[in-house]
């Protein structure tokens, strides 16, 4: 009973020994052995739970776009709130959410997806696919929220909100790497506001008639 009651906190120990260490080093430089020290549980617990390192870091990435979305995603981006003002607040919930864990590591990863692509998705399929279907699906909680500005007028009728997602994920991408090399959550505040011109709502009176120029589907 008491081993069974153990296994799952077991296998989130391991979920979050794997998350610290990785993303405050990398994929190829942490080991099972550090990860099982670090989670606190024995060696055949990991393969117990997962078959390999990169099943653990496949879990690992699934429970972390949980938390991403939990935190970041679902509460700035849905509601009632106009697109400018879910943009300001999709900003301040990732800079909270990387200062939080700079605060607990002493480290900005920056976006871990990012990192990982970067490190391995040349030669690790897998993981690549794996942090594709992530981002894709980062990018639907901005392509929705999107639509939804279109649909009320805030943005023009002819905005193609797919590509302009995919134009907000790359800034994204942009700004946590800056972030990263500075070591410091509040780069993300100052250049947050990038988005605000990028998708066209950089001006408190903005309308779907009048667009800034260069606004994303400003141009037919």
């Amino acid at each position: 009973m008491d081993t069974q009651k153990n296994q799952p906190d077991s296998r989130t120990a391991l979920l979050h020994a794997a998350r610290d260490l990785i993303f405050t080093r990398s994929f190829e430089h942490v080991g099972t052995a550090e990860i099982c020290e670090r989670a606190g549980v024995r060696k055949g617990s990991l393969y117990h739970f997962f078959s390999s390192k990169e099943d653990l870091v496949l879990a690992m990435l699934d429970a972390l776009m949980d938390d991403f979305e939990g935190a970041v995603l679902v509460p700035s981006l849905e509601g009632p709130n106009c697109i400018r003002e879910r943009i300001d607040a999709f900003v301040q919930a990732i800079h909270a959410f990387e200062a939080a864990v700079h605060r607990e590591s002493g480290y900005l990863p920056g976006c871990p997806f990012g990192n990982l692509i970067v490190e391995a998705g040349t030669y690790n399929p897998g993981l690549r696919q794996a942090v594709k279907r992530h981002l894709d699906r980062v990018a639907g909680h901005f392509q929705r929220c999107l639509q939804e500005g279109i649909d009320r007028g805030e943005l023009p009728a002819h905005t193609d909100a797919l590509a302009l997602a995919e134009l907000w994920l790359a800034l994204m991408e942009g700004i946590l790497v800056m972030a990263k090399v500075d070591q410091d959550p509040a780069t993300i505040l100052r250049l947050g506001p990038a988005l605000h011109v990028l998708i066209g709502v950089s001006g408190p009176h903005t309308t779907s008639e009048d667009p800034p120029e260069g606004a994303a589907g400003g141009n037919t």
